[in-house]
């Protein structure tokens, strides 16, 4: 009876990942910044507690725009 062998294995697709050995000297561990306490803010119309995706306002509405009119000339 033959033995069972194992499936082969195959990579998965995607940039590896990035191993670099350490110093012995180089502090082991990593501390990274949590983003609680952030607020959440929309891009589109600057308001608190949601994103530009979910946003139902139209775009520019509560942000003054100026716009440069040709022909007037400008202060110098």
């Amino acid at each position: 009876m033959l033995p069972i062998l194992y499936p082969p294995l195959k990579r998965p697709p995607g940039r590896p990942a990035k191993v670099r050995r350490k110093d012995p000297d180089e502090p082991q561990t990593t501390e990274r910044l949590s983003k609680r306490g952030v607020e959440m803010r929309c891009s589109k119309c600057k308001r608190i507690g949601y994103n530009k995706r979910s946003c139902k306002e139209e775009v520019g509405q509560n942000i003054p725009v100026k716009r440069h009119q040709v022909g007037i000339p400008t202060q110098q």
